[in-house]
Protein backbone atom coordinates (compact mmCIF):
# COMPACT_ATOMS: atom_id res chain seq x y z
CA UNK A 1 0.00 0.00 0.00
CA UNK A 2 1.40 3.45 -0.42
CA UNK A 3 2.56 6.04 2.16
CA UNK A 4 1.03 8.92 2.76
CA UNK A 5 -1.33 10.14 -0.26
CA UNK A 6 -3.53 13.40 -0.91
CA UNK A 7 -6.91 12.24 -0.99
CA UNK A 8 -7.90 11.25 -4.41
CA UNK A 9 -4.72 9.55 -4.41
CA UNK A 10 -5.47 7.64 -1.05
CA UNK A 11 -9.25 6.58 -3.28
CA UNK A 12 -7.00 5.10 -5.79
CA UNK A 13 -5.56 3.27 -3.76
CA UNK A 14 -7.89 2.04 -1.39
CA UNK A 15 -10.01 1.10 -4.66
CA UNK A 16 -7.01 -0.92 -5.74
CA UNK A 17 -6.03 -2.88 -2.77
CA UNK A 18 -10.34 -3.90 -2.71
CA UNK A 19 -9.78 -4.44 -6.23
CA UNK A 20 -6.92 -7.12 -4.90
CA UNK A 21 -8.55 -9.00 -2.22
CA UNK A 22 -11.64 -9.41 -4.01
CA UNK A 23 -9.72 -11.27 -6.82
CA UNK A 24 -7.78 -12.75 -4.38
CA UNK A 25 -11.29 -14.32 -3.04
CA UNK A 26 -12.37 -15.40 -6.78
CA UNK A 27 -15.58 -12.81 -6.61
CA UNK A 28 -17.33 -11.29 -8.63
CA UNK A 29 -18.58 -7.72 -8.04
CA UNK A 30 -22.17 -8.90 -7.60
CA UNK A 31 -21.10 -11.71 -5.13
CA UNK A 32 -19.13 -9.02 -3.44
CA UNK A 33 -22.08 -6.62 -3.04
CA UNK A 34 -24.90 -9.04 -2.45
CA UNK A 35 -26.40 -8.24 0.49
CA UNK A 36 -24.31 -5.09 1.89
CA UNK A 37 -26.74 -2.20 1.32
CA UNK A 38 -24.51 -0.57 -1.65
CA UNK A 39 -24.72 -1.62 -4.91
CA UNK A 40 -22.38 -2.85 -7.59
CA UNK A 41 -22.02 -0.13 -9.68
CA UNK A 42 -21.17 2.01 -6.44
CA UNK A 43 -17.99 -0.65 -5.87
CA UNK A 44 -17.00 -0.35 -9.36
CA UNK A 45 -16.47 3.48 -8.79
CA UNK A 46 -14.57 2.61 -5.70
CA UNK A 47 -12.77 0.13 -7.14
CA UNK A 48 -11.74 2.98 -9.64
CA UNK A 49 -10.96 5.47 -7.42
CA UNK A 50 -14.04 7.58 -8.78
CA UNK A 51 -15.45 7.71 -5.00
CA UNK A 52 -15.00 6.19 -1.43
CA UNK A 53 -17.97 4.33 0.18
CA UNK A 54 -20.16 6.04 2.33
CA UNK A 55 -20.04 4.93 5.40
CA UNK A 56 -17.61 2.75 7.06
CA UNK A 57 -19.29 -0.08 7.93
CA UNK A 58 -19.77 -0.43 4.11
CA UNK A 59 -16.30 -0.56 4.42
CA UNK A 60 -15.73 -3.09 6.88
CA UNK A 61 -18.75 -4.94 5.85
CA UNK A 62 -16.71 -5.58 2.84
CA UNK A 63 -13.34 -6.14 4.49
CA UNK A 64 -15.26 -9.01 6.04
CA UNK A 65 -16.56 -10.99 2.73
CA UNK A 66 -13.32 -10.32 1.74
CA UNK A 67 -11.82 -12.14 4.89
CA UNK A 68 -9.89 -9.57 6.63
CA UNK A 69 -10.32 -9.55 10.32
CA UNK A 70 -10.49 -6.29 12.51
CA UNK A 71 -7.41 -7.71 14.18
CA UNK A 72 -5.81 -7.48 11.03
CA UNK A 73 -3.23 -4.94 10.54
CA UNK A 74 -5.02 -4.25 6.76
CA UNK A 75 -8.30 -3.85 8.34
CA UNK A 76 -6.49 -0.68 10.49
CA UNK A 77 -4.55 0.10 7.62
CA UNK A 78 -7.48 0.81 4.94
CA UNK A 79 -10.12 1.87 7.48
CA UNK A 80 -7.91 4.77 8.21
CA UNK A 81 -7.05 5.51 4.52
CA UNK A 82 -11.09 5.18 4.26
CA UNK A 83 -11.00 8.32 6.91
CA UNK A 84 -8.58 10.41 5.27
CA UNK A 85 -10.22 9.87 1.83
CA UNK A 86 -13.55 11.31 3.27
CA UNK A 87 -11.91 14.25 4.40
CA UNK A 88 -12.22 17.52 2.49
CA UNK A 89 -10.21 18.29 -0.43
CA UNK A 90 -9.00 22.00 -1.70
CA UNK A 91 -10.62 21.09 -4.79
CA UNK A 92 -13.61 20.84 -3.16
CA UNK A 93 -13.40 25.02 -3.21
CA UNK A 94 -14.38 24.57 -6.77
CA UNK A 95 -16.79 22.03 -7.66
CA UNK A 96 -19.60 23.64 -8.14
CA UNK A 97 -18.29 25.81 -11.00
CA UNK A 98 -16.56 22.54 -12.49
CA UNK A 99 -17.29 21.14 -15.82
CA UNK A 100 -17.06 18.31 -16.77
CA UNK A 101 -18.48 16.23 -13.62
CA UNK A 102 -15.61 13.96 -13.60
CA UNK A 103 -12.88 17.25 -13.96
CA UNK A 104 -12.58 17.11 -9.46
CA UNK A 105 -10.87 13.68 -10.09
CA UNK A 106 -8.73 14.42 -12.70
CA UNK A 107 -7.22 17.46 -10.81
CA UNK A 108 -7.00 15.20 -7.74
CA UNK A 109 -4.93 12.84 -9.83
CA UNK A 110 -3.35 15.22 -11.80
CA UNK A 111 -2.02 16.95 -8.77
CA UNK A 112 -0.03 13.38 -7.70
CA UNK A 113 1.17 12.30 -10.49
CA UNK A 114 4.53 11.74 -10.83
CA UNK A 115 4.71 12.83 -14.95
CA UNK A 116 1.88 13.98 -17.10
CA UNK A 117 2.35 13.18 -20.74
CA UNK A 118 -0.07 15.39 -22.43
CA UNK A 119 -1.14 16.25 -25.89
CA UNK A 120 -3.35 19.64 -27.04
CA UNK A 121 -3.43 20.15 -30.95
CA UNK A 122 -5.51 23.22 -30.43
CA UNK A 123 -4.92 25.01 -27.05
CA UNK A 124 -2.00 25.18 -24.80
CA UNK A 125 -1.97 22.60 -21.88
CA UNK A 126 -3.67 24.13 -19.35
CA UNK A 127 -1.29 24.00 -16.87
CA UNK A 128 0.56 26.08 -19.42
CA UNK A 129 -1.78 29.05 -20.00
CA UNK A 130 -0.87 32.14 -18.49
CA UNK A 131 -3.61 34.17 -16.61
CA UNK A 132 -4.75 36.90 -19.12
CA UNK A 133 -5.08 33.62 -21.93
CA UNK A 134 -6.72 31.53 -19.18
CA UNK A 135 -9.25 34.20 -18.51
CA UNK A 136 -9.81 35.14 -21.94
CA UNK A 137 -10.55 31.56 -23.14
CA UNK A 138 -13.13 30.79 -20.02
CA UNK A 139 -14.66 34.72 -21.14
CA UNK A 140 -15.17 33.25 -24.89
CA UNK A 141 -16.62 30.31 -23.27
CA UNK A 142 -19.13 32.14 -21.12
CA UNK A 143 -22.09 32.80 -22.91
CA UNK A 144 -21.88 29.30 -25.20
CA UNK A 145 -21.79 27.66 -21.41
CA UNK A 146 -24.72 30.30 -20.16
CA UNK A 147 -22.02 30.22 -16.83
CA UNK A 148 -22.54 33.38 -14.42
CA UNK A 149 -19.74 35.77 -14.91
CA UNK A 150 -18.16 34.63 -11.65
CA UNK A 151 -17.49 31.41 -12.87
CA UNK A 152 -14.56 32.92 -15.35
CA UNK A 153 -12.81 34.08 -12.36
CA UNK A 154 -13.63 31.01 -10.44
CA UNK A 155 -12.03 28.96 -13.45
CA UNK A 156 -8.90 31.07 -13.83
CA UNK A 157 -8.51 30.30 -10.05
CA UNK A 158 -8.91 26.57 -10.82
CA UNK A 159 -6.08 26.82 -13.76
CA UNK A 160 -3.20 28.44 -12.05
CA UNK A 161 -3.71 26.41 -9.05
CA UNK A 162 -3.08 23.69 -11.25
CA UNK A 163 -0.12 25.63 -12.59
CA UNK A 164 0.99 25.19 -9.08
CA UNK A 165 1.64 21.60 -9.27
CA UNK A 166 4.84 21.95 -12.32
CA UNK A 167 5.84 25.12 -10.23
CA UNK A 168 6.31 24.00 -6.71
CA UNK A 169 9.60 23.48 -5.32
CA UNK A 170 8.75 20.17 -4.00
CA UNK A 171 8.11 17.14 -5.76
CA UNK A 172 6.65 19.22 -8.83
CA UNK A 173 4.86 17.04 -11.52
CA UNK A 174 7.07 16.22 -14.59
CA UNK A 175 5.03 17.44 -17.92
CA UNK A 176 5.92 16.37 -21.23
CA UNK A 177 3.29 18.47 -23.33
CA UNK A 178 2.90 18.42 -27.07
CA UNK A 179 0.88 21.16 -28.95
CA UNK A 180 -0.11 21.84 -31.93
CA UNK A 181 1.02 24.75 -33.80
CA UNK A 182 -2.51 26.09 -34.25
CA UNK A 183 -2.82 26.67 -30.57
CA UNK A 184 -0.30 29.30 -31.10
CA UNK A 185 -1.93 30.46 -34.34
CA UNK A 186 -5.59 30.73 -33.43
CA UNK A 187 -6.08 34.34 -31.38
CA UNK A 188 -7.16 34.47 -27.59
CA UNK A 189 -7.74 37.91 -25.92
CA UNK A 190 -5.60 39.53 -28.28
CA UNK A 191 -2.30 39.65 -30.01
CA UNK A 192 -0.28 41.06 -26.60
CA UNK A 193 -2.23 38.11 -24.73
CA UNK A 194 -1.00 35.52 -27.25
CA UNK A 195 2.42 37.06 -27.47
CA UNK A 196 2.84 36.98 -23.47
CA UNK A 197 1.46 33.05 -23.97
CA UNK A 198 4.23 32.40 -26.71
CA UNK A 199 7.14 33.75 -23.78
CA UNK A 200 5.39 31.57 -21.14
CA UNK A 201 5.69 28.85 -23.45
CA UNK A 202 9.49 29.34 -23.56
CA UNK A 203 9.94 30.39 -19.84
CA UNK A 204 8.49 27.13 -18.56
CA UNK A 205 10.48 24.85 -21.12
CA UNK A 206 13.77 26.10 -19.46
CA UNK A 207 12.27 24.40 -16.37
CA UNK A 208 14.19 20.50 -15.64
CA UNK A 209 10.46 19.25 -15.00
CA UNK A 210 8.81 20.32 -18.43
CA UNK A 211 9.74 19.59 -21.69
CA UNK A 212 7.52 21.58 -24.24
CA UNK A 213 7.31 20.51 -28.12
CA UNK A 214 5.42 21.96 -30.70
CA UNK A 215 3.79 20.19 -33.72
CA UNK A 216 4.00 21.97 -36.91
CA UNK A 217 0.87 22.18 -39.33
CA UNK A 218 3.35 21.68 -41.78
CA UNK A 219 4.84 18.16 -43.48
CA UNK A 220 3.74 14.50 -43.37
CA UNK A 221 3.36 14.47 -39.52
CA UNK A 222 1.65 11.82 -37.00
CA UNK A 223 -1.67 13.59 -36.05
CA UNK A 224 -4.58 12.95 -33.85
CA UNK A 225 -7.41 15.61 -33.33
CA UNK A 226 -8.27 15.16 -29.89
CA UNK A 227 -6.75 16.20 -26.48
CA UNK A 228 -5.20 13.48 -23.66
CA UNK A 229 -3.28 12.94 -21.25
CA UNK A 230 -1.61 10.29 -19.68
CA UNK A 231 -0.64 10.38 -16.07
CA UNK A 232 2.26 8.02 -14.25
CA UNK A 233 1.14 7.10 -10.52
CA UNK A 234 4.70 5.75 -9.82
CA UNK A 235 4.88 2.67 -8.50
CA UNK A 236 2.04 2.80 -5.65
CA UNK A 237 -0.65 3.87 -7.95
CA UNK A 238 -2.20 1.82 -11.96
CA UNK A 239 -1.33 4.58 -14.80
CA UNK A 240 -4.27 6.62 -15.73
CA UNK A 241 -5.41 7.67 -19.30
CA UNK A 242 -7.69 10.99 -19.96
CA UNK A 243 -9.62 12.14 -23.00
CA UNK A 244 -12.16 14.68 -24.02
CA UNK A 245 -15.20 14.57 -26.42
CA UNK A 246 -16.66 16.95 -28.54
CA UNK A 247 -19.72 16.94 -25.50
CA UNK A 248 -17.15 18.20 -23.32
CA UNK A 249 -17.29 15.16 -21.26
CA UNK A 250 -13.90 13.83 -19.46
CA UNK A 251 -13.75 10.27 -20.18
CA UNK A 252 -10.56 8.50 -17.70
CA UNK A 253 -9.12 4.52 -17.80
CA UNK A 254 -6.96 2.85 -15.88
CA UNK A 255 -7.62 -0.57 -18.18
CA UNK A 256 -3.73 -1.59 -19.50
CA UNK A 257 -4.85 -1.43 -22.84
CA UNK A 258 -6.43 1.91 -22.84
CA UNK A 259 -2.95 3.69 -21.23
CA UNK A 260 -1.32 1.16 -23.91
CA UNK A 261 -3.34 2.39 -26.93
CA UNK A 262 -2.43 6.62 -25.89
CA UNK A 263 0.82 5.78 -25.08
CA UNK A 264 2.25 4.60 -28.59
CA UNK A 265 -0.26 7.24 -29.63
CA UNK A 266 2.10 9.96 -27.49
CA UNK A 267 5.06 7.78 -28.90
CA UNK A 268 4.29 9.06 -32.32
CA UNK A 269 3.42 12.65 -31.78
CA UNK A 270 6.83 12.83 -29.86
CA UNK A 271 8.78 11.15 -32.98
CA UNK A 272 6.24 14.23 -35.58
CA UNK A 273 6.73 17.04 -33.28
CA UNK A 274 10.05 19.25 -33.19
CA UNK A 275 12.55 18.22 -30.39
CA UNK A 276 12.04 20.20 -27.37
CA UNK A 277 15.38 21.99 -28.38
CA UNK A 278 14.31 23.26 -31.73
CA UNK A 279 10.73 24.30 -30.27
CA UNK A 280 11.38 27.65 -28.49
CA UNK A 281 13.05 29.22 -31.56
CA UNK A 282 9.92 28.13 -33.55
CA UNK A 283 7.86 29.85 -30.88
CA UNK A 284 9.70 33.22 -31.31
CA UNK A 285 9.00 32.56 -34.95
CA UNK A 286 5.31 31.94 -34.62
CA UNK A 287 5.27 34.90 -31.84
CA UNK A 288 6.80 37.46 -34.21
CA UNK A 289 4.03 36.37 -36.92
CA UNK A 290 1.26 36.59 -34.93
CA UNK A 291 -0.95 39.91 -36.05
Amino acid sequence: MAGKLRPTARKIALGQELRRLRHVRGLTIEDATAGLGFSEAQLQRVETGFSALRRVNHLTDLLDRYGVRETDHLWEELTAIWRDAASEEWVSEFKDGMTPAQMPKFVGIEEVARTIRAYHPLLPWGMLQTEEYARALFAMQQPVLEAPSESVEKAVRLRLRRREFIAREDDPVNLVAIIGESALRHIVGDIAVMQAQCDELIRLSELENVTIQILPTEGKRYRFTADFSILDMGEDLPPQVQADNAWGALAMSGKPRDVGVFTRRFERLTASALSPEETPDYVRKLSREIR
